[in-house]
């Protein structure tokens, strides 16, 4: 009896995990990956979306808020279960009153009059931010949904803070199950204005987190239909489909 030849074909045409890159070249990869065309997007912090410069129109039905619309993250204005996914790209670092981060996203001038408030401070601001938005990010998506969380690691007080592992243990506790995690390194060299001495590596890359709120005790083997990203980042071919194509499970 003949042996059966292996299903697929050989390629080297794959999304990867690690890019020096920005942050809109990296994501639409992100997207093909765990989130099938026609599905519910919903960037709670989408500003000027940035992310969302090479996806393809139409691709997702996008639901763009953040605070300037009025819309926290941390009590959104969704169904429980209502949606496919949740973006998230929070400011990575708590300035309160101070000027030493001038160059970062300011915690304050994006989350200053939130519903929620944190009694909290720098680092541990943004670890309550990041936290108490996953776990509204819980109830709004569907059992199977993906959750997409931009961070980035941090020195604090001289005190090495490794926010991606923060953020996997906290969300594995709530019940997410994380699925990947993508490495983004910036184009061009950080600097510093002044420096006595260099106590720790300078960060100059950051992450793309993928978690997945389980249905039940089935595992993730990928979408059946999804948009392909070519190796220059263009969108190459979206699947006809006619609304959220489930992720294939088993």
């Amino acid at each position: 009896m003949p042996r059966k030849s292996p299903d697929g074909v050989a390629t080297n045409d794959l999304v990867f995990s690690a890019h020096t890159a920005t942050n809109d070249e990296v994501f639409p990869g992100v997207l093909s990956l765990y989130v099938a065309p026609g599905s519910v997007i919903a960037d709670v912090t989408y500003g000027r979306g940035v992310f969302w410069r090479n996806v393809p129109d139409g691709s997702y039905r996008l639901l763009p808020t953040d605070i300037a619309t009025g819309t926290d993250c941390r009590s959104l204005p969704y169904g429980d279960g209502s949606i496919d996914c949740v973006v998230f790209d929070p400011p990575y670092m708590h300035t309160p009153g101070g000027t030493a981060h001038v160059n970062h996203q300011n915690y304050e001038g994006y989350y200053q009059n939130n519903r929620s408030s944190s009694d909290k401070k720098y680092h541990e601001a943004v670890l309550d931010l990041y936290f108490t938005a996953a776990r509204e990010a819980w109830r709004v998506l569907r059992k199977g949904g993906i959750y997409i969380v931009k961070c980035q690691d941090e020195v604090c007080a001289n005190i090495q803070r490794f926010t991606h592992v923060e953020i996997i243990n906290e969300l594995s506790a709530y019940g997410f199950v994380a699925e990947d995690l993508f490495v983004v390194v910036r184009k061009g060299k950080p600097g510093v204005s002044r420096m006595l001495r260099q106590a720790h590596a300078r960060k100059n890359h950051s992450y793309f987190l993928v978690f997945l709120k389980p249905d039940g005790k089935k595992r993730w083997t990928g979408l059946d239909n999804r948009f392909e990203i070519g190796a220059d980042g263009d969108e190459q071919r979206c699947d006809d489909v006619t609304g959220p194509q489930r992720a294939l499970f088993q």
